[in-house]
């Protein structure tokens, strides 16, 4: 029974975490992410260790939904996150391709005269 105990406590713990880690994605807060991370393994590997064939499964169906339901949240975020950032470093590299500055044929230097999002200038 006390292990049953534990097993409800450290569930409870990790359910915990993850909605820890899941403010930390929705703010972009990538250190304390990876901070939670570390924490997640050291739940995993406490995990490993129970064997849950004598456990109530009645008990541990409510926090165990809530761990997948929060584990998929955080997975779309972190996708989300991902993916904004993808697009931002595409739009910077289209920018800096597409601008025009260059030298003439004549030796001057000639720039472009649309807006980029880097300073380029010298």
């Amino acid at each position: 029974m006390s292990q049953e105990k534990s097993l409800i406590e450290l569930l409870t713990d990790f359910v915990e975490l993850l909605k820890t880690e899941k403010e930390a994605l929705i703010q972009n807060d990538a250190e304390k992410v990876v901070e939670i991370v570390s924490k997640k393994q050291v739940f995993l590997e406490t995990l490993e260790t129970l064997t849950p064939d004598s456990f109530d499964d009645a008990r541990l169906k409510e926090p165990l939904a809530e761990i997948k339901q929060l584990q998929e949240t955080n997975l779309m975020l972190t996708k989300t996150a991902l993916q904004f950032q993808e697009t931002v470093l595409k739009a910077i590299t289209q920018t800096v391709k597409s601008s025009g500055n260059t030298y003439s044929k004549k030796g001057y230097y000639k720039g472009n005269e649309q807006a980029t999002l880097i300073n380029q200038s010298l």
